[in-house]
């Protein structure tokens, strides 16, 4: 398998512009519109794609940032109650079920029939665009269609004179070896419990883990390859300690942080922080010293770990959703595809990713096309949020010793019979 080094792009916050096509014509300015994105890697880039497309356009966006461990609440009582805070929302598709069911969204299907026929081409924006497709309605436009990385110090690792690991078991090598509390541990993993299964997630598929049988939808997540996935996770901290003891109160943010602040000699982490683990004005300690590669799995070769998709959708209370639309078009199909891409996006759009200036300055996106046929995502059902908070709790109780693995995952397993049930799956 092959690993990557991270590139340092030249970003020193400014916004890197390549060459586009040109921006729709418009008579006059639209109004302002409110954009939602949660903290992190996406909040920072769409500020400075905002800039090109408010200076191209003049159209004014406004950007609420919402802190990651209270974004999908947030999102959940204003869309669903039918609230106008926000005229674009960027949302993780398999939220998108309930948020429809409740009458939130709106469908976006005049909006593209009206789109110039040369200015997207719909067959770019798959497959993420399916998942944000329901009942024959497309509800959003596609982005972040991403997965995730094992992040590794090549220092380290040839001074301890080993390979990049390839299968579960020599990461968790790898990570004895490498470990030197508390300055630095040998791995990080993040399971705080609301972005527990978020990083789980990765671990449970690496070992074949399964939610349920897509025919018969009977609930396999507490079978012996979920378990043995649990009992893995978990003992980084409590048996082998090769963890830092505070993990149960990490997420995304804090395995960035041990990573790029030399805490951490590996760890498995969503590729939207390659951005900042490039940068060696944000990670001056470890951003030459820092490789990646597909998450290892449990059995050579036989690789599964998580994904996501996520896209800008429109709330059905948006004050302004044409103007709404105008910019994710803009952002997705237009110019803004390729800004996104090279300030350390994720564009969904293929035609963004294949652009020869995009590869060449974000290599990553090279891992990621041999990534895509191993990826899972989180089911797109209308209880899809109770299956990932049943997953979320048992991850988070594993690793605090709360339960013991079999009982954590036998406990969501209920939860999510219950969550089927009630859908009206079963």
């Amino acid at each position: 398998m092959r690993s990557r080094t991270l590139v340092t792009l030249a970003l020193t916050g400014g916004l890197i512009l390549g060459s586009a096509p040109a921006v729709l014509s418009q008579s006059e300015p639209l109004p302002q519109i409110r954009v939602a994105v949660w903290s992190g890697p996406e909040a920072d880039n769409l500020r400075k794609v905002v800039e090109a497309y408010t200076s191209e356009t003049g159209n004014p966006v406004e950007i609420d940032e919402i802190a990651r461990d209270g974004y999908d609440a947030a999102l959940r009582t204003s869309i669903v109650g039918g609230g106008s805070d926000w005229d674009v929302v960027y949302a993780s598709a398999d939220w998108l079920p309930a948020f429809i069911a409740a009458g939130g969204l709106a469908p976006i299907d005049e909006y593209i029939a009206s789109m110039p026929a040369d200015f997207l081409d719909m067959a770019d924006l798959e497959p993420g665009v399916s998942n944000l497709t329901f009942d024959g309605s497309v509800y959003g436009f596609p982005s972040e269609g991403d997965t995730a990385w094992l992040f590794y110090r090549t220092d380290l690792l040839a001074e301890a004179g080993l390979e990049p690991p390839q299968t579960m078991d020599e990461v968790l090598a790898a990570a004895q070896a490498l470990n030197a509390p508390p300055d630095r541990f040998g791995m990080v993993i993040g399971s705080r419990t609301d972005e527990a299964w978020w990083d789980f997630m990765h671990y449970f598929w690496a070992f074949g883990g399964q939610l349920y049988d897509p025919e018969t939808l009977e609930v396999t997540v507490n079978d012996e390859a979920g378990v043995a996935a649990l009992t893995f996770y978990s003992d980084l901290l409590r048996t082998h300690g090769v963890v830092s003891p505070d993990v149960t109160t990490y997420g995304f943010n804090e395995i960035l942080t041990a990573l790029a602040q030399d805490k951490a000699a590996m760890g498995v982490e969503w590729m939207a922080a390659t951005q900042s683990l490039t940068d060696c004005e944000q990670s001056p300690l470890v951003c030459d010293k820092l490789a990646y590669e597909l998450i290892p799995p449990s059995v050579a070769g036989e690789y599964g770990f998580g994904g996501s998709s996520w896209g800008w959708v429109i709330p059905s209370g948006a004050a302004n959703p044409e103007a709404g639309y105008k910019f994710i078009e803009w952002l997705v199909g237009g110019p803004g595809a390729k800004y996104w891409a090279l300030n350390g996006g994720i564009p969904s759009n293929t035609a963004a990713l294949a652009d020869p200036e995009v590869v060449a300055a974000v290599p990553q996106f090279e891992l990621l096309a041999e990534a895509m046929p191993y990826r899972h995502i989180t089911p797109l059902l209308t209880t899809s949020d109770q299956i990932v908070l049943a997953m979320q709790e048992a991850a988070a109780a594993a690793v605090a010793g709360a339960k013991e693995p079999q009982q954590a995952l036998d406990d969501a397993a209920a939860l999510i019979e219950s969550a089927l049930v009630e859908g009206g799956y079963k």
